[in-house]
């Protein structure tokens, strides 16, 4: 566990919290030669490389029966069943709401213009497995995609030894009815939604978390597919003053060191009165737990807008204020995945049922970025429809600009359409 202090150069705090090895070249060399080899053979590559990284040897058609996921889901503990539920009916509540609508307006000169909303006809889904079961990851990834109207919603997670997928995850595609579920793994996963093969349709966006294979996977196919963001190690920052209870702060802390790979959490110790009551806290937690605590951090802040002013520098993932009337605070925050306002509102609420996603932009990219949303499942059309009216009023003006511009077959196609 590290202790720092908040002075006046909030760049130096944010780059000594946000200390971690860029991506390697031969990460860079082995997801290209996987992905050219996918693009090439296809299947016969996406089953090489299954066997060869995994130790899986897969069949010819490696796509789930869907009778297997209807076992996994009859087989899921009634518990697993009921909160996966209940957390499904949130995201998709969550995600309703910001569903965009088509729109039309007529302007000055009688045109018509608007939008149509167009849904993605496939997307793709990385579900991270390896060892690990996540079935929250199927729920954050389609059902926005479900709810902005997708087509057809394609999953992929690596294999499990003795076949398929983590039971769980399997489980969650059976609930949300998905049945394109692939248990297939890495960069040879994010090749076979991005290319399709005869086995994997071709998907238009490839969305959710993985390993820094994935991660460089997904940035070497964009553009020919669209994706929702590189992710990088998850991160939490929490802003807490003397009242703050240490007991609370630290499972929170030690809840982000638990993603591992490089995860980060730091507490924005406000006044200096909270942090070794925190650091005490952390270590007999650790210690219970066994869970790692060098990516932990205490940053003592001077006051409460020194700590915000860190907040929007750093631009965490995700952001807990444990102030009172932190509500209050919430337009002093401009940069954030998400906030998770007041003491009780653990970010591992909004890891799995609160509602909102859990996949967030992280490394700074709340700066520019948001989390995983049903805009990222549906195109924006824009639509023009012109009156003859409408075509004699804007045909000057529009050929003055094509003149301008040197287009004169521009000039043309106006002026011929302005003509009584």
């Amino acid at each position: 566990m590290r202790r720092l202090t908040l002075g006046d150069d909030a760049a130096a705090v944010v780059a000594a919290l946000r200390e971690h090895d860029e991506p390697a070249a031969e990460v860079e060399r082995a997801v290209a030669e996987i992905l050219a080899d996918v693009r090439a053979r296809g299947d016969q590559a996406v089953r090489a490389h299954a066997l060869r990284l995994d130790g899986v040897e897969l069949p010819e058609r490696y796509g789930l029966d869907p009778s297997e996921l209807a076992a996994a889901w009859r087989d899921a503990a009634p518990g697993l069943r009921a909160a996966l539920q209940l957390a499904a009916a949130n995201i998709r509540a969550y995600h309703t709401h910001e569903r965009p609508e088509p729109w039309r307006e007529t302007l000055a000169q009688g045109q018509v213009v608007g939008q149509e909303i167009v849904p993605l006809a496939a997307a793709g889904l990385y579900v991270p497995g390896g060892l690990a079961n996540y079935p929250s990851s199927v729920l954050m990834t389609a059902i926005p995609a479900q709810v902005a109207g997708v087509e057809r919603v394609v999953v992929c997670s690596p294999p499990r030894a003795g076949g398929g997928v983590a039971a769980g995850v399997a489980a969650a595609c059976e609930l949300l009815g998905v049945t394109d579920l692939y248990p297939i793994g890495g960069a040879q996963a994010v090749a076979a939604m991005a290319f399709g093969t005869a086995v994997v349709p071709r998907c238009d966006v490839i969305v959710g978390p993985g390993n820094a294979y994935v991660t460089e996977a997904k940035r070497q196919v964009m553009g020919a597919v669209r994706i929702d963001g590189l992710a990088g190690p998850s991160e939490v920052l929490i802003v807490a003053d003397a009242s703050g209870r240490p007991d609370w702060l630290a499972a929170d802390l030690l809840a982000q060191a638990e993603h591992g790979s490089g995860a980060m959490a730091a507490l924005l110790d406000v006044g200096g009165g909270l942090g070794d009551r925190v650091a005490d806290a952390v270590a007999e937690l650790s210690a219970e737990l066994s869970l790692p605590t060098e990516r932990i951090a205490i940053v003592t802040c001077a006051d409460l807008p020194a700590a915000l002013g860190l907040v929007n520098a750093f631009a965490p993932e995700h952001l807990e204020l444990h102030l009172a009337d932190a509500a209050a605070l919430l337009p002093l925050v401009r940069n954030a995945g998400a906030v998770f306002v007041g003491p009780r509102a653990a970010t591992a609420f909004g890891d799995y049922a609160a509602g909102t996603n859990h996949v967030l932009p992280t490394g700074g990219s709340a700066r520019f970025g948001q989390g995983l949303s049903v805009s990222d499942f549906v195109k924006r059309v824009g639509i023009v429809e012109l009156s003859d009216e409408a075509a004699a009023a804007l045909a000057g003006p529009v050929a003055t600009i094509a003149s301008e511009e040197g287009l004169r077959s521009h000039a043309r196609s106006v002026e011929l359409r302005g003509r009584p």
